[in-house]
């Protein structure tokens, strides 16, 4: 067989353990409490951020919440294709990934944490958050059955946690974001 030939094969099971996936979705986790909980925890944070934002720098927030979530959802997609872990109960059938984390959680964390205490040392910032993220967030995620790590340790996490704070930061305080500097 040539590489079309198995690349259509491979495709072809992907396409069918997918539909396995939307038929498991349909019957067992939809309007479950797990699927609730997904739900509230996708919404009420952007409220929660909309009413305490810092108005005035809202634009570059928002820019580095987006940068957050590309960061994340990418990064969720090569641990999800290596099997690192998985989500049981997703929110959405065709995304594997945990949105309440990757579209809501993660990016109004970093941004509250770049918000508030400006002043603090970012150092102090960047393990608060690694902490708070990969001690206290990811094992309650698997405590209620949320998240599955298969080959993942908690140590992993807060390892990458740090070094995306940081380049969170940077680019929060990027003079390109700077609005006096641009007038």
């Amino acid at each position: 067989m040539d590489g079309k030939g198995l690349l259509n094969e491979v495709f072809n099971k992907v396409a069918n353990a997918n539909n396995e996936l939307i038929q498991i979705w349909i019957s067992h986790i939809v309007f479950s409490w797990r699927w609730w909980l997904a739900l509230v925890l996708t919404i009420i944070p952007w409220i929660v951020w909309v009413k305490i934002r810092d108005k005035q720098n809202t634009v570059r927030l928002m820019f580095v919440g987006l940068i957050v979530v590309i960061s994340t959802d990418t990064l969720d997609t090569i641990g999800l294709s290596f099997h690192l872990w998985h989500y049981d109960w997703t929110l959405l059938p065709f995304i594997s990934e945990i949105v309440p984390w990757d579209f809501t959680l993660l990016p109004v964390a970093v941004m509250l944490f770049l918000q508030f205490k400006p002043k603090v040392n970012v150092f102090i910032k960047a393990m608060l958050f690694a902490f708070i993220s990969a001690y206290i967030v990811e094992p309650l995620f698997y405590y209620i059955g949320l998240y599955d790590m298969n080959n993942w340790k908690y140590i992993y996490s807060f390892v990458i946690y740090i070094p995306l704070f940081f380049i969170f930061n940077y680019i929060y305080k990027c003079k390109l974001l700077n609005k006096e500097d641009n007038s």
